[in-house]
């Protein structure tokens, strides 16, 4: 029985030199080079308000005021029917309230100097801003007593303002800033939009940040997710492996578009001395998202 309480006395107190050891701190270190944020676009010869600025849906809703009248009724309806057509990747239809675009009329003479007039107004009202795309929420157009053309000019120039143009130093481009009825939208702004609406809307969780320290066989690691896609995600986790076991599985739960997560994580065992440490999101490919490239970031000591 002594013997057995001598034994046992010695391995608690060998247990508790080596807790007691100093534990080097190793500080973990990216070992990959970062893609890409966003996609390339080629914006052409007008201007735009941002980059990568579009509507995270093809089927967009509008609401005409009851103070527009017949005829500006009648532009603002074949405007989105040229649009439309034209683009082939955006169709409209009319509600009676909480549209994406909010389309009003006023008989305001609005003066810009040098016998120049306002004939209306527009653009992106509300939009949520990420990394990735910048998402318009809800445009608004206000139409004032327009240029008496048969092509919708004052209604189109204003819709593709809503669509994040600006203006062109073309006076033949229907982004001119001034209006004329020979003006037309020009290839490349055709272009554009084809491109922008071409992209699917998914999301797109992307590793942000990552910063890690290993003691002994410990890891303590901080992470930013971002998700910078077109539309909210859900059901994504975040693998951890050590060298090449895993060593924990994460839920993320939903990650809402522009939100992210912030984790903290201290004390994960890992499997016994490893070289690399790697943080896979989505690592059995089970969410289909915009961009694969950016899920995973290999650290190494």
């Amino acid at each position: 029985m002594s013997v057995m309480l001598v034994f046992l006395l010695l391995v608690f107190s060998f247990a508790l030199m080596i807790q007691r050891l100093p534990v080097e701190y190793v500080e973990l270190k990216i070992n990959y080079v970062e893609p890409e944020r966003t996609e390339f676009f080629d914006y052409g010869s007008v201007e735009v308000f941002a980059e990568n600025l579009r509507f995270n849906h093809d089927l967009i809703s509008y609401w005409i005021s009851e103070d527009c009248d017949a005829e500006r009724r009648s532009d603002m309806i074949e405007a989105l029917t040229i649009f439309s057509d034209e683009m082939k990747v955006v169709s409209f239809y009319e509600v009676d309230d909480d549209a994406d675009i909010l389309i009003g009329c006023s008989d305001d003479f609005v003066e810009l100097g040098e016998d120049l007039f306002a004939a209306g107004e527009g653009g992106p009202s509300r939009i949520i801003n990420t990394s990735g795309f910048k998402i318009i929420e809800e445009g608004k157009i206000k139409l004032y007593n327009g240029v008496d053309c048969d092509y919708p000019v004052v209604a189109l120039h204003e819709l593709f303002h809503v669509f994040g143009f600006g203006h062109s130093p073309d006076p033949m481009n229907i982004m001119y800033n001034t209006s004329s009825c020979d003006q037309r939208m020009s290839d490349d702004m055709v272009n554009l939009i084809v491109a922008l609406y071409s992209v699917e809307a998914l999301g797109d969780a992307r590793i942000d940040d990552v910063s890690g320290v290993v003691k002994g066989r410990y890891l303590d690691f901080n992470i930013s997710i971002l998700n910078e896609g077109l539309i909210g995600i859900d059901g994504i986790n975040l693998t951890i492996f050590g060298d090449d076991e895993v060593v924990d599985v994460m839920d993320l739960g939903e990650i809402a578009m522009g939100y992210g997560r912030n984790l903290r994580v201290v004390n994960m065992e890992l499997p016994g001395v490893v070289e690399k440490v790697r943080f896979v999101l989505d690592a059995e490919g089970l969410v289909r998202e915009i961009r694969e490239d950016n899920n995973v970031v290999e650290m190494t000591a």
